[in-house]
């Protein structure tokens, strides 16, 4: 059976590579100023009174998280922003966090979507971008803020100091610590540059979201300190260029990483010198800023210049960057090479007799030649592998069918030398093969599904014979992934789950359930159900609506929120007792300890370190010394993890899962059963298949410095504790046959996985492709490889080393 699970990691792990391609950056970036072909260009280029910046200071402010609406709370930026300078709109490309958003502001290219996992473990070196082109040329830079950027840029800031907060109600501080370095650089005189980036109004939002009270505050913080900058700047006689950005927005309903409205779209503020409001792309920033400050354009960028932010500048220093970063563009793709000649002649014309309709007619060229090129690379920057998709689905399809013939008639036997051939060719995928090669492999892995499908059909006739319980649930399972084939139904996906979570409860009440006491059990379930989807509201058009965390979480309302944690973590040990059963008082304790622990953790965020290293330690302890339960631990684990309103959440899980195992006896019944649970209350607990929804603060429990390792796993425990949950709860049913609940639990998720991996193929040139798509492609792919992690870690401490179980070798 190992085998079937090692073939399927594979063939997602190659779609994902197919798919999201990491690109490789050239060795030698070649960002100089392009030789000129013409001579009255070449001369027009070394006039220092034409090219020469006359800007002496430049400050960059980048403000996480800054929305576009948050500027109208900003009185004295906007005046200042009326007096001199302008207001633009920046469209933003997702994944809208932090280490993409940073690139595409100093690099000029669209980052790709794998980023988003270099976010957490943020370890890059960017190659080269406006950074490298200011040290080049010996401009000093001094930095403060977000530590991202030290890493992005090794040795190119003078003076520095980076921050990170690892305490999510850090609202203050983390600003305070950049702001202190800004009074003391502005008596200094021995800088060109000055970046600074604050975290505050981020983790506002991640906590609170873009509503609450503590916004405007943290705003008039920010308007004061531009105002501040604004006017030092302006008492020291030297030209002076000010900009102020968002590296992203924020949601409605707080956090970011997602494609709405208010993620993707930020305020871009220049003061200091003459420009005009309009919008503009992101990765357009760095190649006007290069501009404005006469270095080099970084040569990654596909970046446009932007008339509007250039009015400041004379005629043929524009006309002599547009040449350039059109040569530049034409370096990546000779799209327009015509246009460019056209440009290049009316060019000339123009420094010979310097007629402006000739300047005007090659302006009009040049942009129209850059526009394309931009927008062509935008389109194909990410390139699938068609190859790899078509042979990872193809893959997928085989170990569907395998892992479906296993279930149904309780074999384990496979066909050793196929699987050899299968993985054979996958692994042959991740190189780079003749495409001749690849166009074979498939065919034979078609032929080969063929075959399959065909001695699989035999097995369909068996469906008939299966209980009513049982085709409704497969039903459920086989109809839900087709949903997909509309994007609204990825964005509100929850409602799906909601639903058929009442439908199987009110079936089991009108034809199960007999006696009063179950009677009152499962509508108690069912009220129960009704209140929890009030918790949190998600999803793309509801997650911004008001619920019942947003009214606990009002100041007016601490002593019902702590009442509601301490009845949710009342409830937690009811259930953990009954799952300890006949436990002695030394579980007991330590569980209670564990408990009072998350208690104090979540009210006490000055002791984040210490409660949260000494919760784990317990945990530890609980599982290790007292041989207690899996599923005690993972509970004791969700309640550290978990906000504190959705710790009744685990409480509810448990009481349903011993309510079906009371009605049901089937095997596969009650684990797909515990599927439909699992997915109803992951969108419960507040997620959605929009990445913005993931928690990263979580990943920062009991952590003093930043452990990638450590976070990534913590933020992957939190995201996935309800599936986990529920698979313990089956896998804890000794009456379960635990080697068929894995293969259904792997049915289920490869079936799911493969239909979303089909669906993004047929609509890899969508309009949503990367907005919907693509993320729920991303989240279902680390759901299968996490349970597989799971099956793996499992069957470790089931058997007590470190070694698969003999019934599991791949020779079975």
């Amino acid at each position: 059976m190992y085998l079937h699970y090692l073939l399927m990691v594979l063939s997602v792990f190659l779609f994902l590579h197919g798919f999201f391609p990491v690109t490789t950056p050239p060795a030698d970036f070649k960002n100089e100023p392009p030789e000129y072909t013409s001579q009255a260009i070449a001369n027009a280029s070394l006039n220092p009174e034409v090219y020469a910046s006359d800007i002496r200071r430049t400050v960059l402010i980048v403000i996480d998280a800054l929305r576009l609406d948050f500027i109208d709370k900003m009185p004295l930026t906007s005046r200042l922003m009326t007096m001199n300078g302008c207001f633009n709109t920046i469209v933003v490309e997702t994944p809208t966090v932090t280490l993409p958003r940073i690139k595409a502001l100093t690099s000029g290219n669209v980052p790709q979507f794998v980023d988003l996992v270099f976010n957490l473990a943020s370890t890059e070196v960017l190659q080269d971008s406006l950074i490298h082109s200011l040290a080049k040329i010996g401009r000093r830079i001094v930095f403060y803020g977000d530590d991202t950027w030290l890493k992005l840029f090794p040795n190119s800031f003078m003076r520095y100091e980076g921050t990170n907060s690892f305490f999510v109600r850090d609202f203050k501080e983390v600003d305070d610590n950049v702001t202190r370095n800004v009074y003391d650089e502005l008596k200094r005189d021995d800088w060109d540059m000055m970046i600074l980036h604050y975290l505050g109004l981020d983790h506002i939002g991640h906590v609170y979201g873009p509503f609450s009270t503590h916004v405007p505050d943290k705003l008039k913080e920010m308007d004061e300190i531009i105002y501040e900058v604004y006017w030092k700047l302006s008492l020291m006689n030297e030209k002076f260029l000010l900009v102020i950005t968002g590296d992203h927005g924020m949601r409605d309903s707080g956090g970011h990483g997602g494609a709405s409205y208010s993620e993707t779209h930020v305020p871009l503020i220049v003061m200091g010198v003459k420009c005009d409001n309009g919008t503009l792309l992101q990765i357009d920033v760095p190649v006007n800023l290069a501009v404005l400050l006469d270095v080099n354009i970084p040569s990654t960028s596909i970046g446009q210049l932007r008339s509007n932010l250039l009015v400041s500048i004379p005629l043929q220093k524009y006309m002599l960057g547009l040449r350039y970063n059109t040569l530049l563009l034409l370096r990546k793709s000779a799209l327009c090479k015509d246009q460019f000649e056209l440009a290049t002649q009316f060019h000339e014309t123009y420094l010979t007799s310097f007629d402006k309709e000739h300047a005007f007619k090659a302006i009009d060229f040049y942009k129209n030649c850059s526009d394309s090129i931009s927008k062509y690379l935008i389109t194909s920057s990410v390139k699938q592998n068609l190859y790899s998709l078509i042979v990872s689905i193809l893959s997928m399809y085989k170990v569907l069918l395998s892992l479906i013939r296993n279930s149904v008639t309780g074999s384990t036997a496979i066909n050793f030398k196929e699987y050899i051939l299968y993985i054979v060719i996958v692994s042959l995928q991740f190189t780079t093969i003749d495409p001749i090669f690849s166009a074979g492999f498939i065919v034979v892995l078609i032929i080969l599904s063929i075959l399959n499908s065909i001695s699989f059909c035999k097995i369909i006739d068996t469906f008939g014979e299966t209980d009513n319980i049982l085709k409704l649930l497969i039903v459920i399972t086989a109809v839900h992934p087709l949903t997909f084939l509309s994007s609204s139904f990825v964005e509100e996906e929850h409602q799906y789950w909601y639903f058929f979570s009442n439908f199987l409860m009110m079936y089991v009440v009108l034809s199960k359930v007999k006696g009063m006491k179950d009677f009152f059990i499962w509508f108690g379930l069912l009220s129960a159900l009704r209140f929890l989807r009030t918790i949190n509201s998600t999803g793309d058009k509801w997650a911004s609506y008001p619920d019942f965390s947003d009214w606990l979480l009002k100041d007016d309302n601490y002593y019902y929120y702590q009442l509601f944690f301490v009845f949710g973590l009342g409830t937690i040990t009811y259930c953990t007792s009954y799952l300890l059963k006949n436990s002695d008082k030394d579980k007991v304790s330590i569980r209670n300890g564990i408990l009072l622990c998350v208690f104090l953790l979540k009210n006490m965020d000055y002791l984040n370190v210490l409660l949260g290293k000494l919760a784990w330690v317990l945990i530890f302890c609980h599982f290790i010394l007292c041989n207690c339960p899996k599923v005690v631990s993972w509970v004791l684990i969700s309640s550290l993890l978990l906000k504190p309103y959705n710790v009744y959440l685990i409480s509810f899980c448990i009481l349903a899962s011993v309510s079906i195992s009371k009605i049901f006896r089937d095997t596969t019944v009650i684990t797909l059963c515990h599927v439909l649970l699992s997915n109803m209350l992951y969108f419960a607990q507040g997620h959605s298949n929009s990445l913005a929804s993931v928690d990263v603060s979580v990943g920062y429990i009991g952590l003093s410095e930043h452990q990638p390792v450590l976070v990534i796993i913590q933020v992957l425990c939190h995201t996935y504790c309800f599936p986990v949950l529920c698979h313990f709860l089956v896998l804890s049913n000794k009456n379960m046959d635990r080697k068929k609940v894995w293969i259904v639990l792997f049915c289920n998720r490869l079936y799911v996985t493969m239909a979303v991996c089909i669906i993004t193929v047929i609509f890899r040139h969508h309009l949503f492709i990367w907005s919907v798509f693509a993320p729920k492609l991303f989240i279902e792919s680390i759901c299968l490889l996490f349970l597989f992690i799971e099956f793996n870690i499992y069957f470790c401490f089931e058997h007590g080393k470190l070694l698969l179980p003999k019934y599991l070798l791949i020779f079975q």
